[in-house]
């Protein structure tokens, strides 16, 4: 199942790190802003809409620990940046299958986060409750808990089926996310009032 996903969203993957600031632009304060900004609109409407998938209760999953909305909205308030006002239309997920496979794509960008964190955190003064607690993650127990996320999605999928379903949802979000970032303006520096102050 997650040898799967991996080998499906790959190309995708990669298109959207190329297409996020890079690791020496988010250590900027305008890198940083603008990636902030752009993920906080593409979780305004694709978590939420992940989460009314049917039968998402039953993965096992706890929502309020995997929810990465409300850390990106504490991190543009805590450093004062203006947030999107809207972001891309997510649409309704037919099942929790589709639904976890988009999941599999936000959950797994806690991992790169914990490596952007390390980056930036010197040269921004970021820490996890000043403007660092999206990318932060779960902190020490980032690795434990994709380990725990995987083996959910493992098991659901064997209890109720849907392989193709997560594939095409994984598949789905990184195709959207691409898409989102390419907009014009997604991107663009973002004026920000405590960030370095």
């Amino acid at each position: 199942m997650l040898s799967s996903l991996k080998a499906a969203t790959a190309a995708h993957h990669a298109r959207v790190e190329a297409a996020m600031p890079s690791l020496d632009q988010l250590a900027t304060v305008e890198g940083y802003a603008s990636a902030l900004r752009a993920l906080h609109g593409f979780h305004t409407t694709w978590e939420p809409a992940i989460w009314r998938a049917p039968g998402i209760g039953d993965a096992g999953l706890a929502l309020a620990e995997c929810r990465k909305l409300p850390l990106l909205e504490r991190d543009l308030r805590a450093l004062g940046i203006e947030a999107v006002t809207h972001g891309p239309a997510a649409g309704e997920f037919p099942d929790a299958a589709t639904a976890l496979g988009a999941l599999y794509v936000l959950e797994g960008a806690t991992l790169g986060g914990r490596i952007i964190h390390r980056h930036v955190a010197g040269p921004l003064g970021i820490t996890p409750e000043r403007g660092g607690a999206y990318y932060h993650g779960y902190g020490e127990l980032t690795g434990p808990r994709w380990k725990e996320f995987c083996a959910a999605v493992q098991a659901y999928v064997a209890r109720h089926g849907g392989e193709q379903h997560a594939v095409h949802g994984a598949v789905s979000c990184f195709a959207a996310l691409q898409d989102w970032l390419a907009v014009p303006g997604v991107l663009a520096p973002a004026p920000t009032a405590a960030l370095l102050s």
